[in-house]
């Protein structure tokens, strides 16, 4: 991520009851707690939210001035996909020219370079998320938990949100219990990034 981009624009797409409100809540949080952004915004998509249907959440961090835009965002600079069936080109094309693109996926980042045409400029991180919280049996009401383990491969990209950060807001927000979990599960996610 270029260091001269004052306010960073973060979409996640995912579908209802993943947990996306809740991943942008936390990147804010972490990103404040670094020191570097002076205002962090995170927010939920326009219009109704139901568990399964597509959704989308919004978070921007700005390293020097207040944020008073609160609209959609329409060019991130970091995709993050939960579930991979509901990527599409026009999400693909609608990432900034340097932007990261961030997928729950088994595939390699080359398959969706070449598949939704990103840029070389474009930085890909990749893993196999769901099959990480299975073998973890993080899973609710049978899904496996998306929602924390891809910040680790958001902390891959964006060093300005640390484990460390990440690790301090999940334990200040969940039970002893849960937030270890959580932790691991973020820690892991770090670790099995694959980046193009």
């Amino acid at each position: 991520m270029p260091e001269n981009i004052d306010i960073i624009k973060i979409v996640i797409h995912g579908r209802g009851g993943m947990g996306a409100v809740t991943a942008c809540e936390i990147i804010a949080e972490a990103a404040y707690l670094s020191g570097n952004y002076v205002d962090v915004h995170a927010y939920p998509s326009f219009g109704a939210e139901r568990r399964g249907a597509p959704v989308q959440a919004y978070a921007k961090l700005s390293r020097s001035e207040k944020i008073w835009d609160r609209a959609q965002i329409k060019n991130p600079d970091i995709i993050i996909i939960f579930d991979e069936s509901v990527l599409n080109q026009q999400i693909a094309s609608s990432l900034n020219k340097e932007g990261i693109f961030i997928i729950n996926s088994e595939k390699d980042p080359d398959f969706f370079k070449n598949q939704f045409k990103l840029r070389d400029s474009n930085k890909i991180i990749v893993a196999d998320i769901n099959k990480l919280s299975i073998e973890k049996d993080a899973t609710i009401d049978g899904n496996p938990v998306v929602n924390t383990p891809i910040l680790g491969l958001l902390s891959k990209a964006l060093p300005d949100l640390s484990l460390e950060n990440l690790g301090k807001i999940i334990n200040k927000r969940m039970s002893e219990k849960i937030a270890k979990l959580n932790v691991e599960l973020i820690e892991e996610g770090y670790r099995l990034a694959k980046m193009s």
